[in-house]
């Protein structure tokens, strides 16, 4: 085997590579920074040591470095990203979520499992990106209903897509690439079903992992904004009034009367007449008053679940309950957030009726917080005092009016958005659409993502506005650097070289010490390039290699076809690695702590497997 001969620009990529890892591994410096940094380092490299192809031209001019900001999986990522947000703050999967805990008989535990065995279903026939921008919201409103963090969710949600799509010929855009590359080289493709038996050991060995490891390395992850506004029995006093179509009509008060964790009824006022837990047979009628003990995520959810029954009316004020539950706040844009009521504030020693605030501050009160003692009565009768926490919602156009107020201070850490239910059927059909599209391969999944998202902004689903914050510019720089750099690894032969030093120096060893080691070296360099780069590099050396040996090519085709698939150790080795990086609070380290050892027990499988398997 001719072993190509290292260059100066070989060398410094190599080292470049290494001290990127190290850098986004350690985050001493933010992801960005280092994104720059790497950037700005590759350009200036080959500004000065440029690489001449045989026609003359620059291989790596800034043209190509920079090319990587228009990769099509990088904007197939942030279109769905901006489709992902439409969907949230409509709610238009909420059904899913209700429907799995239904079915699970409302244990969110059950729930989550069931959830992850219909992505392991679908994946092996369907384009596993398509379904995991499906179930990342709702695993996240499962995560909630069981009160546990998204992060333990997200990475195994990534993880199991991929581990599941390598058992079949169409379960990822690696496996055709592969069989492609093969066909041109004159070799038979590869069977439909040709690598599940090895991909069903990756299953076998991977879920395990992810069910039993993933949870104790990961841990649990917080958003800042939840980490600032957490506390111990964080509860507010919330009222809403029944409406004659509430879903709760002719139900028996119980504590877990809405069905929401986190929302639990003490009070059910009837006229003059209070219902107190525990409620002595009471059935819920048209005009009850329910007071609840819920938590801001709580009151969230249900003004999602029950569109029209969640804002409190003051009594004798028929006209405020036509206002709210009809026209304003039900409109889209809305958030919730906490705010105190300060010392020497006109507010204190006032009901709510009294103050006007709803009129004055177009804000409406849903909830109200006591540090000093539990409230056992309308939040609509109580009177405020110092100290006082509110939960107000309002329209986000009209925020600005609210800080202007001198009675409350804001506490702009606690805004959350709410999701806009009368939007959640456009929202709905448009992101099934691009999932059809998309998982049927009738469009290119970053066509069918752009129109989808572009539909979202145009028919109103989601503002401009929000679509630019649903963009995590992390990950456009993170990409962008990564894909400069794997041009640089394969333009200068590092890929290359490395691959034939591990090949010549196990050469000797016999053919199944040679497949581990291709193996290895593909799984190594798939998480620092890309699936589908190493997969198309590397199947014609593979192949090359298995004819020098004398081995069938096809074994160490799928062993180069299941390397490129263990892109588990670093974000940017997979794009539905990038899409649950944000929900799931994900830093570059916590891939490698979970991703790395789920590489080396892959390759582990297929080192012992695969030769008892075909008999090598």
């Amino acid at each position: 085997m001719e072993l190509i001969e290292p260059t100066p620009q070989m060398w410094v990529t190599m080292a470049l590579t290494v001290a990127a890892v190290w850098l986004f591994a350690m985050e001493r410096i933010a992801i960005e920074v280092t994104s720059l940094l790497l950037l700005a380092a590759l350009l200036l490299l080959f500004e000065f040591m440029p690489i001449t192809g045989a026609d003359g031209g620059d291989l790596l001019d800034p043209a190509v470095l920079l090319r990587g900001f228009a990769n099509p999986a990088l904007i197939t990522v942030i279109a769905l990203m901006v489709m992902g947000q439409g969907v949230i703050r409509t709610g238009a999967l909420n059904w899913v979520q209700h429907s799995t805990l239904r079915l699970s008989g409302q244990r969110p535990a059950v729930a989550i499992a069931l959830a992850f065995g219909l992505v392991l279903c679908i994946s092996p026939f369907f384009n596993n990106t398509p379904i995991v921008v499906m179930f990342i919201p709702v695993l996240l409103g499962l995560a909630r209903a069981a009160g546990s963090s998204a992060s333990v969710l997200m990475m195994p949600l990534s993880f199991v897509s991929l581990l599941a799509g390598t058992m079949t010929l169409i379960g990822t855009s690696t496996n055709l690439l592969v069989s492609g590359v093969m066909t041109e080289l004159e070799h038979p493709a590869l069977g439909f079903f040709e690598m599940t038996a090895v991909g069903a050991v990756f299953v076998g060995v991977g879920v395990p992992y992810l069910l039993f490891a993933a949870p104790k390395l990961l841990g649990s992850k917080a958003s800042l904004a939840q980490r600032l506004m957490a506390g111990p029995n964080r509860r507010f006093l919330a009222q809403v009034t029944v409406s004659d179509a509430a879903p709760v009509v002719g139900k028996r008060a119980t504590h877990n009367l809405l069905g929401i964790k986190g929302a639990r009824l003490i009070l059910v006022q009837r006229g003059e007449h209070a219902f107190p837990a525990p409620f002595e047979g009471c059935v819920i009628e048209p005009g009850d008053d329910l007071v609840l003990l819920a938590t801001r995520e709580a009151i969230a959810e249900a003004l999602t679940a029950y569109p029209g029954l969640v804002h409190a009316t003051y009594p004798g004020r028929p006209e405020a309950k036509i206002a709210s539950v009809n026209e304003l706040w039900q409109g889209g844009d809305q958030y919730l957030i906490e705010a105190m009521v300060p010392p020497g504030s006109r507010l204190i020693g006032q009901s709510l009726e009294e103050t006007g605030f709803r009129t004055l501050s177009h804000a409406l009160v849903l909830g109200i917080r006591r540090r000093s003692r539990m409230i056992r009565q309308r939040m609509t009768e109580i009177r405020l005092s110092p100290g006082d926490i509110l939960v107000l919602q309002g329209l986000r156009a009209e925020l600005p009016l609210l800080r202007e107020r001198h009675d409350i201070t804001l506490m702009d850490g606690s805004v959350l958005d709410l999701p806009t239910p009368r939007l959640a059927t456009r929202a709905g059909l448009i992101f099934f659409a691009v999932v059809f599209v998309g998982a049927t391969q009738l469009l290119p999944i970053s066509v069918a993502a752009v129109a989808g998202a572009a539909a979202m902004i145009a028919l109103g689903v989601l503002p401009p506005r929000e679509a630019a914050d649903a963009v995590d510019r992390k990950v456009i720089l993170l990409v962008g650097a990564s894909l400069a750099l794997a041009s640089a690894v394969m333009e200068t032969g590092a890929a290359v070289y490395l691959a034939q030093q591990i090949v010549a120096n196990l050469w000797g060893a016999g053919p199944v010490i040679v497949l581990s080691g291709l193996f290895l070296i593909v799984m190594i360099l798939t998480n620092i390039l890309s699936n589908n780069a190493t997969a198309v590099l590397f199947t014609p050396i593979a192949i090359g290699i298995a004819t020098g040996l004398g081995e069938d090519p096809r074994i160490f085709a799928l062993a180069v076809l299941f390397a490129s698939n263990c892109s588990f150790a670093t974000p940017m080795g997979y794009q539905t690695n990038l899409l649950v990086m944000g929900p799931g609070q994900y830093t570059f380290m916590d891939f490698v702590k979970v991703g790395a050892p789920l590489c080396l027990l892959l390759w582990l499988a297929f080192s012992l497997f695969v030769p008892w398997y075909y008999e090598m």
